[in-house]
């Protein structure tokens, strides 16, 4: 899937940018979300991009954690690659069911994850690993239209 996808489905996308900054396996639990979010700030922390930038995709991986840890089977498994450009976040976990964009309801406390990721991305997709679950990602630019106004 590319572009700015309202539903998921085959990214096409050409894989992964850059170099891994870092990945590691979170616990399928309530702590996962923080945990990614502190990870990826230390690390995030040094690479130079900006800090509104930094706080954008904090918030983002966030989001896909936590789908993964509510709507998941397993460990979700957290990527980042970053390039002088951009940064690419993947979440990956066991359930082969793709994720999709909810309506926005003012009186509900959740399904707003997706809606987040759709409107703040510069593209995002969700990927079937046959055999493996799926993988969810996202891409921002550096010079990012949702940091840059």
């Amino acid at each position: 899937m590319t572009g700015k996808p309202e539903l998921p489905g085959e990214s096409g996308e050409p894989g992964e940018p850059g170099e891994p900054l870092d990945r590691f396996v979170l616990p399928l639990s309530p702590i996962a979300p923080r945990q990614a979010r502190v990870r990826l700030a230390a690390g995030l922390a040094g690479t130079g991009f900006a800090a509104e930038l930094t706080e954008i995709v904090v918030l983002l991986a966030s989001e896909l954690v936590t789908n993964a840890v509510v709507h998941g089977r397993g460990e979700p498994v957290l990527e980042i690659r970053t390039t002088d450009h951009q940064v690419w976040v993947g979440v990956q976990d066991p359930d082969s069911r793709l994720p999709q964009v909810q309506q926005v309801d003012t009186d509900s406390l959740g399904g707003r994850g997706m809606h987040l990721v759709a409107e703040l991305a510069e593209t995002w997709g969700a990927d079937v690993i046959p055999g493996d679950g799926k993988v969810v990602w996202f891409r921002l630019r550096r010079e990012s239209p949702a940091v840059d106004g």
